[in-house]
C-alpha cells in the first residue's frame, strides 16, 4: 500500500488519459497495415489530446490575447503533527518542521507581463518571510535578449544571451497558438517515438467482467533504460524544432543545456511498469486496459474496464483485488467511486468545469490512511479588458491517526490588457563577466534559501 496513492492517481489521472490513448494507438501499430498504422495512431492521440485541452484551455472570454499582464500574491499554510513528534528527538525533522513554519510566513507577490506588439516579456516575484527578504527576482525579455535580475547577487541586470521568443511568431499566431503548438508537438513526439519493435503480441485468455474471453494482447514495457530512450527523443525533438524550443527555452531558460542524466535511475534496475491492452480478435477493439508494476516480489497491477465516458477502474496486490473504482465521465465532469475489497466505499473523486470555474475534490480512507484533497480554481468580475482569477488548494494526509501533512495555498492574480514594460538594461553586465563567487551565488541560490527556511 505504500506506492498505492501515488502510483493510483498516475494511473487515473495520467495513464487513463495519456497512457491509454498510447495504448490504442499500439493496437494500430501492432495489427494494422502500414497504410493503417498512421491512421489509428493519429486519431486516437488528437481524441485523447482534445479532451484534455478542454480541461486545459481559456474561454475565448476570458483570452485577452498577446499584450497584457497577470499580478497576484500568494499565500501558504502548512502544518504537521508528525514532524512535531519526530522533530523533538531528530536534527532533520526539526529541519523540516521549521520549513512548514517559515514556509507559513512567507508572502509572495508575483507580476507577469508579455508584451507582443513592442516584443517583450517580464516577470518579477518577491518573497518575504515576515519582513525579511528571503527572494527578489526579475526576468526579461527585450531586444531579443535575456535578463534576469536577483537581488543580492548583483544590484543590476544580467545578460544571460540571446533569446529569440518572438521570432516563434508568425502573423495572426498569439500566445495561445504557441501553447497548443507546444502540447500538439509533444503529442506527436510521443506518437513518433513508439516503434512496432516496442512491442509483443500474443492471443490469450482473459477475464472480462465475470466471463473469460479469448482476445489478443499488446504489451510494452517501460524500464529505466526505454524510459531515458523515450525521454530522450522527446527532449531531441524539441531542440530540432525552433518554434518548440523557443517555447520551452522561455520557462526554462537553460533549455538548451537539458539532457537526461545516465547516470540517473529514473526507475531502480528491479522495477518495471508494463502496459498490456486486450482487443477483440476481430477488429481489435479494446475491452481491457492494464498496468503491472513489478519490483522484486511485489507484483501491483491497475486495470481499467471500459471507455473513456465509462468504465471500471480494478487495483491488485499479488492478484488479488484490494480496490475498485467506477468512473464517469464528460466533457466538463468526471465522477469516481471507490470501493474496498469487502465492496464498502471509501472515497470519492470528483472534477467538475465549465466556462467560469474548475473543482476537484478527493477523499480516500484506506486502511490506515486517509486523504482530503481539494482544489478550487474561479475566474469572476469579467470586464471589457480584464478580470480576476482565484486558485484554492487544500490537503490533509493522515497515517494511523497522525496528520502527516496538511495545509493550504492560495492564490489572487488580476488579469488585464494593460501592460508597459520599462525596465532599465542599460546597465547590464554579461553574465560571463560574472566574478566566481556571483556566479557560485547564483547557482546555489535555491540551497541558500532552503537553509534559510530550515532555521
Amino acid at each position: 500500500m505504500k506506492r498505492f496513492f501515488k502510483i493510483f492517481f498516475k494511473v487515473l489521472f495520467f495513464l487513463l488519459l495519456i497512457g491509454v490513448a498510447i495504448s490504442l494507438i499500439l493496437i494500430g501499430l501492432h495489427y494494422s497495415k502500414i497504410s493503417k498504422k498512421h491512421y489509428v495512431f493519429s486519431t486516437v492521440v488528437d481524441n485523447v489530446f482534445e479532451k484534455g485541452e478542454k480541461y486545459l484551455s481559456i474561454p475565448n472570454e476570458y483570452n485577452l490575447g498577446d499584450n497584457f499582464q497577470v499580478e497576484g500574491t500568494v499565500k501558504m499554510k502548512f502544518s504537521s503533527e508528525d514532524y512535531l513528534n519526530k522533530s523533538k528527538n531528530d536534527p532533520e525533522y526539526k529541519k523540516k518542521y521549521r520549513k512548514l513554519e517559515n514556509l507559513s510566513k512567507v508572502n509572495t507577490t508575483y507580476l507577469i507581463q508579455h508584451d507582443k506588439k513592442n516584443e517583450k516579456v517580464y516577470a518579477e516575484v518577491d518573497e518575504k518571510l515576515g519582513k525579511e527578504e528571503l527572494f527578489h527576482g526579475k526576468y526579461l525579455v527585450s531586444n531579443s535578449t535575456k535578463y534576469i535580475f536577483v537581488e543580492k547577487i548583483l544590484n543590476n541586470y544580467i545578460n544571460d544571451g540571446a533569446a529569440n521568443y518572438f521570432e516563434t511568431y508568425v502573423e495572426d499566431v498569439n500566445t495561445t497558438d504557441n501553447v497548443i503548438y507546444l502540447y500538439n508537438f509533444i503529442r506527436d513526439s510521443i506518437k513518433n517515438n513508439i516503434t512496432e519493435d516496442d512491442l509483443i503480441g500474443y492471443d490469450v485468455e482473459t477475464l472480462i467482467g465475470e466471463e473469460t474471453k479469448d482476445v489478443g494482447q499488446i504489451s510494452y514495457k517501460i524500464d529505466d533504460k526505454s524510459y531515458k530512450e523515450l525521454l530522450k527523443n522527446i527532449l531531441k525533438d524539441i531542440k530540432k524544432d525552433a518554434r518548440a524550443k523557443e517555447i520551452v527555452s522561455l520557462i526554462y531558460p537553460n533549455f538548451e543545456d537539458l539532457k537526461v542524466n545516465e547516470k540517473k535511475h529514473y526507475l531502480k534496475s528491479n522495477e518495471s511498469y508494463t502496459f498490456n491492452i486486450y482487443t477483440t480478435k476481430l477488429y481489435f477493439k479494446p475491452v481491457k486496459y492494464e498496468v503491472v508494476y513489478l519490483k522484486d516480489d511485489q507484483k501491483e497491477i491497475y486495470t481499467y474496464e471500459g471507455d473513456m465516458k465509462k468504465g471500471v477502474f480494478y487495483y491488485s496486490e499479488n492478484n488479488e483485488i484490494k480496490y475498485q473504482a467506477n468512473i464517469e465521465s464528460t466533457n466538463k465532469k468526471t465522477n469516481i467511486l471507490v470501493y474496498d475489497d469487502t465492496n464498502n466505499e471509501v472515497g470519492t473523486i470528483k472534477l467538475e468545469k465549465d466556462e467560469n470555474s474548475l473543482m476537484f475534490t478527493m477523499t480516500l480512507d484506506l486502511e490506515t490512511k486517509k486523504y482530503d484533497v481539494s482544489y478550487s480554481m474561479k475566474n469572476k468580475d469579467l470586464e471589457k479588458n480584464k478580470y480576476n482569477r482565484e486558485d484554492y488548494l487544500s490537503f490533509k494526509v493522515i497515517n494511523d491517526k497522525v496528520t502527516k501533512i496538511e495545509g493550504n495555498i492560495e492564490l489572487n492574480s488580476k488579469i488585464s490588457k494593460d501592460v508597459k514594460i520599462n525596465e532599465d538594461t542599460t546597465s547590464s553586465v554579461l553574465r560571463s563577466s560574472l566574478k566566481t563567487e556571483d556566479e557560485e551565488k547564483l547557482q546555489k541560490l535555491h540551497e541558500t534559501i532552503e537553509a534559510r527556511l530550515e532555521k
